[in-house]
């Protein structure tokens, strides 16, 4: 810089650096960038998200199967008779598996008031079944209300219902039944349906109380907690050895003994004389009675005589 340059400067108070100065401050400041430079990339290193790491997706827990097991059905080989038309069998053709639909056979009824408490009761069968349906529904209701059953001096009256149930009585195939009831043999709680001041919670769709597919998981309460009682329709065509050819006494057995197990009673065994109802009847000693009334001794009014057999009485007189 010129000397007027200096002057210039000098008269105003200021004085320019030296070029060692200058050369000084650049250094410095370089010097400085790089080192916020790389502290601020050691920083941003640490703070930054983690790269998302690809964890193995667990894997399916094992789905608990009802494991059902069916023995040989042989053939029935007899011709329908009239205690199997009045059970509502139509054909005695032995189906081992059903497709898990159910037709309900009973509409609602009305109570009597002939009893200290009514039961609702609704009937159903498997589809594919070849019943009679009205048939299998007044058998049922006429088994229940019998005054040697459950009812007996006035304790229930079993009334017929479409709608939601206390009982449900399902004939289903051999398959159909384990698979929804493993344990047919289960016990409702204790006065479950017996105190006729208590009101049960109703009865659930088979389907849905336990589903008839093996690689379905079993449903945690039995079928006598949900007032679910299933038939095997194989036993109900054949019968029960122990009742040999009263197969209408096998049948009626059949629905009081689970009925009886969805009221909240327990099997017992026989030894000898007249078995309990709430004995096991399908495997019963030798020395025991087949009796398929809860209260056997109760007087059952004699049927009075049909209108065709006053009238022939009354040519016979004539």
């Amino acid at each position: 810089m010129s000397d007027g340059g200096r002057r210039v400067f000098a008269g105003r108070g200021i004085s320019l650096p030296t070029l060692g100065s200058i050369a000084l401050v650049v250094v410095v400041a370089f010097a400085a960038g790089i080192g916020v430079g790389w502290g601020t990339g050691l920083v941003a290193d640490r703070l930054a998200a983690p790269e998302p790491s690809v964890s193995a997706t667990p894997s399916a827990s094992a789905t608990p199967t009802v494991a059902v097991s069916i023995p040989p059905l042989d053939p029935i080989d007899r011709d329908v008779d009239e205690a199997d038309a009045l059970a509502g069998i139509a054909l005695l053709d032995v189906v081992r598996e059903g497709d898990g639909s159910f037709a309900t056979v009973t509409t609602d009824g009305e109570p009597s008031g002939g009893g200290a408490s009514v039961r609702w009761v609704r009937v159903e069968y498997e589809e594919g079944l070849n019943m009679n349906g009205s048939a299998l529904g007044q058998f049922v209701l006429d088994t229940l209300n019998d005054p040697r059953g459950w009812g007996a001096r006035g304790r229930f009256e079993f009334v017929p219902t479409g709608g939601a149930p206390d009982l449900r009585i399902v004939l289903a195939s051999p398959y159909t039944a384990a698979a929804t009831c493993p344990d047919p043999h289960a016990t409702a709680p204790a006065g479950a349906l017996v105190d006729p001041s208590a009101t049960p919670e109703p009865a659930v769709d088979p389907s849905t109380a336990a589903s008839a597919d093996p690689d379905a998981s079993a449903e945690a309460t039995s079928c006598a907690d949900q007032g679910l009682v299933m038939l095997n329709h194989y036993d109900w065509l054949r019968g029960l050895d122990a009742y040999g050819d009263d197969r209408s006494g096998a049948r009626a057995y059949l629905i009081n003994h689970f009925v009886g197990h969805a009221l909240g009673d327990e099997d017992v065994e026989c030894t000898s004389g007249r078995a309990l109802v709430m004995a096991d009847q399908s495997d019963l000693a030798g020395d025991c009675d087949p009796n398929p009334w809860p209260w056997p001794d109760e007087p059952v009014p004699e049927p009075s005589p049909s209108a065709d057999a006053t009238a022939a009485t009354r040519d016979d007189e004539g």
